[in-house]
Formats: C-alpha cells, sequence, structure tokens
C-alpha cells in the first residue's frame, strides 16, 4: 500500500511534466508499434485515441503498468523510458484499452476498493477487467474504429475539455516530420484536423515530405546521414530559412531547444523526463558530434552548387549567433553544436580561399574560375556567410595566389583599382615580388583603356585623372601615389 501511494506522487509528476505533451506521447507510441493511421475524437464525455498498429501483447501490458520497464531499444524506436503512456492521467478519471484479445480499465475508483489500505493510488498500475457496463456505453464507438481498420482504442473517461483543448492546441504538424511510420492523423476535437503525409524518396539519404492538413501544406526537404535528420522547409521547390523561434531540436519528436539555424535537427539526443530539453551526456554529446559532420558535408556540397535552391540551404546552415560572440554564450544545443562544426571541419580535407576584403567578388571569381573548391559568389551575399566560414577555418585569399591571372581576364574597372591600391601598398612597404610585377600589369586606366606601365612608359601616354582619383578615394595618397610611380617612370613622366 505505502508503494502504491509513492507510485501515485510519482504518476502525478509524471503529468505534470509532460504538460500538454500527452497526444505526442499517444503519437509516438502507435508510431512504434507500426501504426500508419492515428485517429482521435471526442464524443461527449469520451475521448477515443487509436491506431492500426500492433496490437498489445502480455510483455506490452506489463510495461504498460510498470514505470521504465520499457522493452522497447533506443535508437530502434522512438519512445523507450516506458513512462511517457503515464502522462495522460492529467485529463481522464478512467482509461480503457481494447487492443487484440485484451479489454482493460485502468480505474483509481477500482483500486481504491481493492486495495483499501493505500493512502492514494495511481491510475496506471493495476489493471481491471473492462465491466460490461463500461463497454456498453462505447460500444457503437468501438464497432465504428475497429470496422475502418483500427486495432488499438483507448478510450478516456471523464476527460476535461479544457485540458484536451490546451493539448490540441499545442499539436504541430512538424511533430508527424520524423516518426517512422505514420502517414496519416485525424484529429476531431471540436474542429476536425485531418493530416496526411506523403513522402517520397529522391535518393539513398534524401526525401521531399509534404505535409497536409485542413487544405494547408507544408513541403520539408530532409537529408539523412550518420544517424541525424536534417529537415529544411520548402516553399515551391526553394529552401527557406526558418525563424529561429521554430527551428528546434527534435529527439524523434520536438523539444523546445534551438537549433541555432534556420531548420529543424533530428538525433537521437537525450532529454529529460519532460522530453522538452535536451539533457548533455555522452550519448547526446557523440549524436551532435555525428551532426556536425553532416552539416559540414552538406555546407561544402552546397556552396560549390549554382542552383538557388542550394543557396537556399546554405543561408539554413549558417547561424543565427555569430560565432565570434560563442565564448560569451552559455551551454546550450546551440554552442555546443557550433563548437563541434569548428572541430568537424578542421579535419576536412576540402579548404577554402575566400574573397579578401579588399576586392570585389565578381572580379574575385573571375580571377579564381579555373579552381575546383571555388565558392558560388551568390554565397558571399548571405547574411553572416563569411564570418561563418572564416570561423571554420577559411582564409582571404592572398594577391599572391591569382597575381598571375590579373592580365588573362577582363576584370572591372573597380577590380583594376583595388588591386592597383594592394600593388601600391605592396611597392611603398618594399615588397620585391610586387615590384617585379607593377610594371607588368593592366590595371592601369590611360586614354580610357586598361595598360601596363609598361606601356604608359613605351608611348608616354598619361594615367587618366579619374583613375587617379579612385585611387584616392581607395586610400591611397597623392603623395604615395607620385612616390611610387616615380620609382618606375621619369619625373617628367610622373
Amino acid at each position: 500500500p505505502n508503494l502504491l501511494s509513492d507510485l501515485a506522487g510519482l504518476e502525478n509528476y509524471i503529468a505534470e511534466s509532460y504538460n500538454k505533451r500527452s497526444f505526442i506521447e499517444l503519437l509516438q507510441n502507435a508510431d512504434d508499434a507500426g501504426s500508419k493511421r492515428f485517429k482521435i475524437l471526442k464524443k461527449d464525455n469520451f475521448l477515443l485515441v487509436a491506431n492500426d498498429g500492433r496490437a498489445f501483447n502480455d510483455r506490452d501490458l506489463e510495461s504498460l503498468c510498470r514505470s521504465a520497464s520499457s522493452n522497447k531499444v533506443r535508437g530502434e524506436s522512438i519512445g523507450y523510458r516506458g513512462i511517457g503512456f503515464k502522462s495522460v492521467v492529467g485529463f481522464a478519471n478512467e482509461i480503457h484499452i481494447l487492443s487484440g484479445d485484451f479489454e482493460i480499465t485502468f480505474s483509481k475508483k477500482r483500486t481504491e476498493a481493492d486495495i483499501p489500505q493505500a493512502s492514494q493510488v495511481p491510475l496506471i498500475r493495476i489493471p481491471h477487467y473492462m465491466s460490461e457496463f463500461d463497454k456498453s456505453q462505447f460500444e457503437p464507438l468501438i464497432n465504428q474504429f475497429k470496422q475502418a481498420g483500427y486495432s488499438t482504442i483507448f478510450i478516456f473517461s471523464g476527460v476535461t475539455a479544457n485540458e484536451i483543448e490546451l493539448e490540441f492546441e499545442s499539436f504541430h504538424t512538424s511533430s508527424l516530420l520524423f516518426l517512422k511510420n505514420i502517414c496519416e492523423t485525424d484529429l476531431n476535437i471540436g474542429n476536425q484536423n485531418k493530416t496526411k503525409i506523403e513522402k517520397f524518396q529522391l535518393d539513398g539519404k534524401t526525401s521531399r515530405v509534404t505535409i497536409s492538413s485542413n487544405e494547408k501544406e507544408r513541403n520539408w526537404l530532409i537529408f539523412n546521414d550518420n544517424e541525424t535528420s536534417l529537415a529544411f522547409l520548402e516553399e515551391g521547390r526553394d529552401v527557406k530559412k526558418m525563424d529561429e523561434v521554430d527551428s528546434v531540436v527534435y529527439s524523434f519528436l520536438p523539444t523546445e531547444d534551438k537549433t541555432g539555424m534556420g531548420l529543424l535537427i533530428n538525433g537521437d539526443f537525450s532529454t529529460d523526463p519532460s522530453r522538452k530539453h535536451i539533457i548533455f551526456d555522452a550519448k547526446t554529446l557523440s549524436s551532435i558530434k555525428s551532426c556536425s559532420k553532416h552539416i559540414i558535408k552538406l555546407f561544402e556540397e552546397n556552396i560549390k552548387q549554382n542552383e538557388y535552391s542550394k543557396i537556399g540551404i546554405v543561408n539554413a546552415l549558417i547561424p543565427f549567433m555569430d560565432p565570434r560572440m560563442l565564448q560569451f554564450k552559455k551551454t546550450s544545443f546551440e554552442k555546443i553544436l557550433i563548437e563541434e562544426l569548428r572541430s568537424a571541419e578542421q579535419k576536412s580535407s576540402n579548404s577554402y580561399s575566400i574573397c579578401p576584403s579588399w576586392l570585389n567578388i565578381k572580379d574575385f571569381t573571375l580571377l579564381r574560375q579555373d579552381l575546383k573548391n571555388q565558392i558560388n559568389p551568390k554565397c558571399f551575399d548571405l547574411e553572416g556567410f563569411t564570418s561563418f566560414v572564416k570561423f571554420l577555418g577559411a582564409k582571404e585569399a592572398t594577391l599572391h595566389s591569382f597575381i598571375e591571372k590579373i592580365n588573362q581576364v577582363e576584370i572591372s574597372t573597380l577590380g583594376c583599382v583595388q588591386i592597383s591600391v594592394q600593388l601600391f601598398k605592396g611597392v611603398i612597404s618594399k615588397n620585391q615580388e610586387f615590384e617585379n610585377w607593377f610594371t607588368k600589369l593592366k590595371i592601369f586606366k590611360a586614354n580610357n583603356q586598361k595598360v601596363s606601365l609598361e606601356k604608359i612608359r613605351e608611348v608616354k601616354s598619361v594615367i587618366d585623372p579619374s583613375f587617379i582619383s579612385l585611387l584616392i578615394e581607395n586610400g591611397l595618397t597623392e603623395f604615395d601615389i607620385k612616390q611610387v610611380l616615380g620609382k618606375f617612370l621619369s619625373t617628367e613622366s610622373t
């Protein structure tokens, strides 16, 4: 009796911890049972929840009546603790279950009558035979569900309408996104909400999922790898970066922790009893490490692509937080993931040279177009992209790395000015290599044409005044210009 009293208190604690998540727990149990369809119907004082999965067996019943005795294996099923079903005690006085050969009732009133020595009793602990009176009250509905092919039916009696409505309002269709089996839900509590899931396999690791609900449709692009899934919201066939508040972590079902990026992340992460928050144990840290490798792989694949949809994926993978502020943030999923991203990138065989801050991206792309690891120039227009790739270890390209290409491509006047400024600064600092290139590069404007200083000296032409003005606008002084040109031209020419 004393043990039952203790368990009653534990059951109430679980129900409070799982506040507004009981529907999700029932959905999870149905998915673990291999259900394709899941239905909820509120009728008078009854709430019926049904699925078409595997029917109960003896072991299932024993696990249901006990706490933390689930026979599910972590990683193979969504639930594994054996306590989620206890959360439903918050909105029902009695629970009846019909599944296979079982017809069971859980009732505090009947348990109290059987065990009067207990000061209080839990609802889901002692199973009772379902009475004929109870069965007669909802038998027409039961027959209707069975004819529709539902194999397991839960009936909650004495339901609290307010509690049910709160549960229903908090339920979001994205909760279905990472389920393994369920393809259709029918939730009928006041207003009917029918949801259908369609999955299209694009390749071995990529799928497109469409969730249709009450004439509204949402499309998701999901990448699976390293035991993790990354889900991107689509508009048409273009990926859209999600709002920070909606970008949450999933441990098959949604938590309240943020991913830190504009997408959903699903993995085998440990959670607290409420399933709302991630616990950073060894299993979670290992899963975050796998997730970081998956993200880096996807990021590197898509920054080299020119399609607009690929740019959307890159944008969604850029953290909301400036990585330079990482050290000032408290421990969170977001912080640990970004730290792991840098570690994963450092181990990557790919390295990227990005556009130097002093050169425009258009001319940089022309000068580096022969490189295999060329980043799509559109990526540099994305907010936070440059600081993120620098955080991952990318370095700015040096003038030395592409100086030989300058005379081979048709760069803009702006590019000529920006390169000239760097050469002027190099000559002033007595950089021998820059001095060797200074007269050979066609980066000066004379008679509105691009020419080298050698050519200007040979034909005794004059550098266009507008070009000189641009050099000054971009950081040089008249003294700098005269000092350097005087080194390569006669005083008269200068």
